[in-house]
């Protein structure tokens, strides 16, 4: 019996004493479905409905060998489901084993030679996959069905689901250990009055503009009129915004243009004439800033300006580049090219209104 046979051999028995089934159930089951695995020339409907008419016979004998195998291969997810099982949730683990605390590290080594993966990604994946670690000690579907489950229980958000899924779908290309999920649905929408307003926005570049180091004053002009994603905007230098235009790999691997404002190249090559300024954009005091350190940046500036921190998170300024350039252009699609969207569902997000602006518009039209 080969390695896959044997995995799903082995976890379909795990399957069915975590169910509580008798011994003598699982004992049958074990006989039934380790003879059909032995000797099935194929593990798949056509496979089972060719074993069913060579040992037409011995199964008619044989009480219960029929279900064991329907049971098993609906387990493995043939497609021969005629009662959806019930899946039990995992119990938390004390610790994670030194065996899959090593893995988790080796992943995220592959995961710095296979992609693209900015440090928020790398961290994310690394917590999701510790995550699932504390409570299964053996990565397979049964286990990650059981850990998904496990998470609904919780009361999790649908789309923290879905990231934790992504997670544990990248470790099993990782692990050579392929697993079928289905996303969680959600409805994607978007807090609009966490986004800074236009008055906040000035506030901040007045502040930043009068200090010794203008640096942070034309870090936050480049988020606010690019759209650029964190890990994005991270990836620029001083020399991309003074020719005015860079070709970025973002999201999904895929590839952008990136156009900057006039004059704000102008005064980019004016700053770097000045200061000396070259190479790296984002720079701190012992080299290239981290996503952390530019994100705690951030909410320094808020807090000094009474700005809420719900706001000040380089996110918030992407999403206010896009309402700012929905109220000069109404063009959808011509915004989602900008923002590097995929589908045209995520940007017209943006055209939703927040809280001030429906009750400016409510006070306006309702005078009745």
């Amino acid at each position: 019996m080969d390695t896959d046979r044997q995995n799903n051999y082995t976890g379909y028995l795990g399957y069915l004493s975590s169910c509580g089934a008798t011994y003598r159930k699982i004992g049958l089951a074990a006989k039934y479905v380790l003879t059909f695995l032995e000797e099935a020339d194929e593990i798949s409907r056509r496979g089972y409905q060719r074993y069913k008419r060579a040992h037409a016979s011995e199964l008619s004998t044989m009480p219960g060998a029929t279900d064991a195998i329907l049971d098993f291969l609906s387990f493995i997810g043939v497609g021969y489901s005629r009662v959806k099982r019930k899946v039990k949730s995992l119990e938390k683990k004390e610790d994670i084993c030194a065996r899959n605390e090593k893995k988790v590290n080796e992943f995220i080594e592959w995961l710095d030679t296979e992609s693209d993966a900015s440090e928020r990604t790398r961290e994310t994946y690394r917590f999701a996959i510790r995550s699932f670690f504390s409570y299964a000690d053996e990565f397979n579907q049964e286990n990650v069905k059981r850990f998904l489950k496990t998470l609904e229980e919780q009361k999790m958000k649908p789309a923290t689901i879905n990231n934790r899924m992504c997670a544990l779908v990248k470790y099993s290309k990782f692990a050579k250990k392929p697993i079928s999920v289905k996303r969680v649905k959600t409805q994607r929408r978007l807090s609009t009055d966490n986004i800074p307003t236009e008055k906040e926005y000035q506030a901040l570049l007045a502040y930043l503009k009068q200090k010794p180091n203008r640096d942070p004053y034309y870090w936050l002009r480049i988020l606010a009129t690019t759209g650029l994603r964190l890990h994005e905007f991270m990836k620029l230098s001083w020399e991309d915004v003074a020719n005015g235009e860079v070709v970025l790999k973002g999201k999904g691997s895929k590839f952008r243009q990136v156009f900057f404002q006039k004059s704000l190249q102008q005064e980019v090559r004016e700053y770097m004439k000045e200061t000396g300024r070259t190479g790296h954009l984002c720079m701190g005091k012992y080299g290239p800033m981290t996503d952390k350190g530019f994100s705690e940046r951030l909410k320094s500036w808020g807090d000094h300006l009474g700005i809420a921190r719900s706001k000040m998170h380089a996110h918030a300024f992407r999403h206010f580049f896009a309402k700012q350039y929905l109220k000069k252009n109404k063009d959808v699609t011509q915004l989602a090219e900008l923002l590097g969207h995929s589908s045209l569902d995520t940007t017209m997000i943006y055209l939703q209104k927040s809280h001030d602006e429906q009750k400016r518009d409510f006070n306006r039209n309702v005078t009745w």
